[in-house]
């Protein structure tokens, strides 16, 4: 079995992909800050109990400006998240022009540069795989 499914809740979908080693998180609807942070949460949760180090984090179907969290989600959770052992974040751009620059603006903020943005799913699975 390839994807073992974690999670599903109307925000977010989580599943562990067996072979590649990497979790992946889908995102789907408008982003608020509870739904952001409980999401990230969730997907900690999951990086520390399947002893993953990959984050496939896919926010192509979300909508909206979520900047006053992107200080939130790289000096906070992603300090959290590399202490329980992330080490490579691969994220999704949303097709939403709003979304996508408060993701490219969490990314910019993560130190050691272990966070990067693709424009699709593939190109982002690559990489991961690469590693």
């Amino acid at each position: 079995m390839r994807h073992i499914k974690l999670l599903t809740t109307d925000s977010l979908t989580l599943e562990y992909n067996a072979v590649e080693d990497y979790l992946e998180a889908t995102w789907h609807g408008t982003f608020t800050s509870e739904v952001i942070k409980q999401g990230y949460e969730q997907i900690l949760f999951f990086l520390q109990k399947e002893r993953c180090h990959k984050l496939l984090d896919n926010h192509q179907d979300v909508q909206g400006l979520w900047v006053e969290l992107t200080d939130w989600l790289a000096y906070d959770w992603h300090q959290r998240a590399e202490t329980a052992g992330l080490q490579f974040h691969a994220a999704v751009y949303s097709r939403d022009y709003f979304s996508r620059l408060s993701t490219d603006r969490a990314i910019g903020l993560v130190r050691h540069s272990i966070a990067k943005g693709f424009e699709t799913t593939e190109t982002a699975k690559n990489w991961l795989n690469s590693l």
